[in-house]
């Protein structure tokens, strides 16, 4: 819910991760976001916005939390996004 309050009705959110593994225990938590922004600026605000709201909440306070940000309609692309949607989970 809060990802689409910081990137869209259409942004897509993915778990990847330790945390999407039955067998490993604890882990940070590995969040994938693809987004129709364009604006560098404004998705790294939105990003910091996402993360503080993420660690305000009862169930990630003092949990690790990182946030890779893809931009839906860019060619530019980095083997984590691959991963992420291919073994993460698709929340």
């Amino acid at each position: 819910v809060f990802t689409h309050l910081y990137f869209g009705n259409d942004a897509g959110l993915w778990l990847f991760g330790s945390r999407v593994d039955d067998k490993k225990r604890g882990g940070d938590y590995d969040f994938l976001v693809e987004t129709s922004l364009i604006d560098a600026d404004d998705i790294i605000d939105r990003k910091i916005a996402l993360l503080a709201e993420l660690q305000s909440t009862a169930q990630f306070e003092d949990e690790k939390i990182d946030i890779v940000v893809k931009r839906r309609y860019s060619d530019f692309e980095m083997p984590i996004y691959e991963v992420a949607k291919q073994e993460g989970v698709r929340l």
